[in-house]
Order: C-alpha cells, then sequence, then structure tokens
C-alpha cells in the first residue's frame, strides 16, 4: 500500500491540481459568520462557495511562506455540478453531505463530536483522542492512523487505503502546505482547518457551523454555535462581577521554563474571565498564541497569580493549597500546579489528581477538557 501511495504521488506530480482563482465570488448571499476571519461562505444556485485563507504560523513563532487559499465548492448529492470556470477556476468540488472524514488533530474531533459524526472518521491522526469509542476503534484499526499535524504531513499510505472523500487538515508548517496538493491530486479534497488563525475564540465556533455544512448537520451545528453563544454571554456578565485577577496561562516547557499565552484566543478568553493577564501583548493573527523558545521568567514582582494549566483543565483556576514536594521528574501528561511566591519566582508543586476528575484507567487518554476549547470557549470561561 506504501508503495502504491507513492507511485500514484509520483504519477501526479506533473498534474497537480490548478491554484484557485482568487476572483471574488459575484452574486450569491453570504451566509454571516459573525466572529470568523479566516474563512467566508456564500449561498449560490444551490450550492455554497467557501473561501478560506490564512497564513501558516510555526510553533510559537510567526506566519512562514505565503498566505495560503482555498476555495471550495459544496454542491448537495444529486444537484447538477457547476462549471469551474469564472470565478470557480480551480475551486474543488465536494459533495455533500460528506460521510467518509479523515482528520489529523484531536481538536478536529471536538468539533465532529459536537455534531454526531465522529462514526464518519476513517482516518485520525493517532491514539490520543479523548473520545472513549473513537480510540477503541483506532486501536482495532477500524480507523487509520495519519500523524498528527503539528509537526508533519499526513502518512499517504495510510490515508489513501482510509479511502476518505474530505480530510480536514491542520498545517502545522511548510512540509503539510507542499503535501497538500498530493494529497488533492490523489483524488481527497482538503479542507484547512486555520483555527489558531482566529484572534478570536468565537471565530472557532464558526468553524463548527462550517464543518456543519460539510457533513450536512447544518442545523445542529447552527443551534450548537448559538448555545455556545448565550453560555458566553452569560459567563461574561458574571465575571465581570468579579473582582479582577492577576493570570497566567502558560504550557509547560521543561525545567523551569514556561511558554506563557501572551494574545489572540486564548489570551481572549483570559481577559473575558476578567483576568489581567501578566505577559499581554497585542493580538496578531500571524504569530501564534505563545513565544517558542522565549526564555521569559516570571519577573513581575509583587503580583499575586494563578498558573491555569491548559494541559488538563484549560484555564481553570487551580487555586486548592497544596503542599510544595520536590518534583525530579515532570510529565507534560499530568496536571501541574505552581504558584508565584515572593520573589516572584514559579513553584512547581507535585502534580495533583483533582478530585472532580473521572478515573483514568488508560493512560493514553487524554484529559476530559483536551479537545474542548475549540467548540466549547465556555467550558474555558468557566471558573469552579
Amino acid at each position: 500500500m506504501a508503495a502504491l501511495a507513492i507511485g500514484l504521488a509520483v504519477a501526479g506530480c506533473d498534474a497537480l491540481p490548478p491554484q484557485p482563482s482568487r476572483v471574488a465570488i459575484t452574486g450569491g448571499r453570504e451566509i454571516a459568520m459573525p466572529h470568523a476571519r479566516t474563512f467566508r461562505v456564500v449561498a449560490r444556485d444551490g450550492y455554497r462557495v467557501v473561501d478560506l485563507k490564512a497564513s501558516v504560523v510555526g510553533w510559537g513563532g510567526t506566519a512562514i511562506g505565503e498566505e495560503q487559499f482555498q476555495r471550495l465548492v459544496l454542491v448537495p448529492r444529486g444537484v447538477p455540478a457547476p462549471a469551474l470556470t469564472s470565478d470557480l477556476a480551480g475551486a474543488r468540488l465536494i459533495r455533500t453531505p460528506v460521510t467518509r472524514l479523515a482528520s489529523n488533530a484531536v481538536f478536529h474531533e471536538a468539533i465532529t463530536k459536537v455534531l454526531g459524526v465522529n462514526d464518519r472518521l476513517v482516518a485520525v491522526g493517532g491514539t490520543k483522542s479523548w473520545d472513549d469509542a473513537l480510540r477503541a476503534r483506532v486501536r482495532a484499526g477500524a480507523v487509520r492512523q495519519i500523524g498528527y499535524g503539528w509537526h508533519s504531513p499526513p502518512q499517504l499510505d495510510a490515508l489513501v487505503a482510509a479511502q476518505p472523500e474530505v480530510l480536514l487538515m491542520t498545517m502545522g508548517d511548510m512540509r503539510s502546505v507542499g503535501a497538500k496538493p498530493r494529497i488533492e491530486s490523489l483524488g481527497i479534497a482538503v479542507v484547512p482547518i486555520f483555527l489558531d488563525n482566529e484572534a478570536d475564540y468565537m471565530g472557532r465556533v464558526d468553524y463548527v457551523r462550517l464543518i456543519g455544512m460539510l457533513v450536512g448537520r447544518e442545523a445542529q451545528a447552527d443551534a450548537f454555535a448559538a448555545m455556545v453563544a448565550r453560555n458566553i454571554a452569560a459567563l461574561k456578565t458574571a465575571a465581570a462581577a468579579q473582582p479582577t485577577r492577576s493570570v497566567l496561562s502558560a504550557w509547560f516547557a521543561g525545567a523551569d521554563r514556561w511558554n506563557p499565552t501572551v494574545r489572540n484566543a486564548d489570551a481572549q478568553l483570559l481577559r473575558d474571565a476578567n483576568g489581567r493577564n501578566l505577559f499581554a501583548e497585542p493580538d496578531d493573527p500571524a504569530r501564534d498564541s505563545f513565544p517558542g523558545g522565549d526564555d521569559r521568567t516570571a519577573d513581575r514582582q509583587g503580583a499575586r497569580c494563578r498558573l491555569l494549566d491548559p494541559a488538563r483543565h484549560p484555564f481553570r483556576a487551580l487555586h486548592r493549597p497544596v503542599r510544595p514536594a520536590p518534583l525530579p521528574r515532570l510529565s507534560r501528561r499530568l496536571p501541574v500546579r505552581c504558584r508565584w511566591d515572593d520573589q516572584a519566582r514559579f513553584r512547581c508543586l507535585r502534580p495533583v489528581r483533582d478530585s472532580r476528575d473521572p478515573p483514568r484507567p488508560d493512560p493514553g487518554r487524554p484529559g476530559p477538557h483536551a479537545a474542548s476549547p475549540p467548540a466549547r470557549p465556555a467550558v474555558s470561561l468557566h471558573s469552579p
């Protein structure tokens, strides 16, 4: 199968899909996506035209390469397809509803889960799914493993064997960008997912509506997005009535180093929770939400801060007192509780299980909220 995939890819090198036209879509009615800035949808003559565009942002870095652009034409099954000429030249036609999906990122599964279509996933990144039933199917071999998109493009042999109609693709670097036309030449439509380029976390929720259009669950997606908006409004009102707290959200980076959230959607969550982010910087979709490779230390003396660890409980206040203890090794998979001491340095404490966490008999399972924040920002805003 590997040889077949490579052979098909090589054979298709001289016939890669043409670049889509960037001519503005004429006619039709734009479907409002009030928060998304990386895509727009126009309804026209019984089908939908979707334009997605954003830059690929390196891990902890800035935009690399030129801006990526994709034009999709979503045509219901049984409806005559429009000619892919003029403003549709080079666009990718997708018949809806899509019944066979592939995904290379865990957070895509959170979206397909709320739409009730996880059973349509025929390929995923690996076994790190937070959905027990899906993870069991992956381990049983019923769902192919194509590798996660954080640092590498999908594995072509596994992807071809899964025979998906559509790949929901997160592109973490330019290698993934280079792999995209090859995947398309194999007959698999690629839908780029630019969640991390959305400076507003509600823009990520709009992606639920986009994928709802793909899988024929548009009404459910619209209802879900409306429910999230109501919950966010209520939580923001409740947060505004509380005292403002100095906060810090950071990813543990090893030893005594942390990658703090400084901008974009994740920082907006802190603001809307009435937190004062000690490392706040202006939002910039062309830069990642944290400064990777930054040896920045906690140098705000006199601040009283809570470290909010997104690895297990994203943006939930870890406020219960715990006893300091030596910690020779620290696993990224464990919740880490730290505090700010009088010398303005992090004091890392022994990882402690929260009494509210369900048992975790399967060590390969991520935390219950690991995939939720993109689709459910209200979970992140909620403080216990």
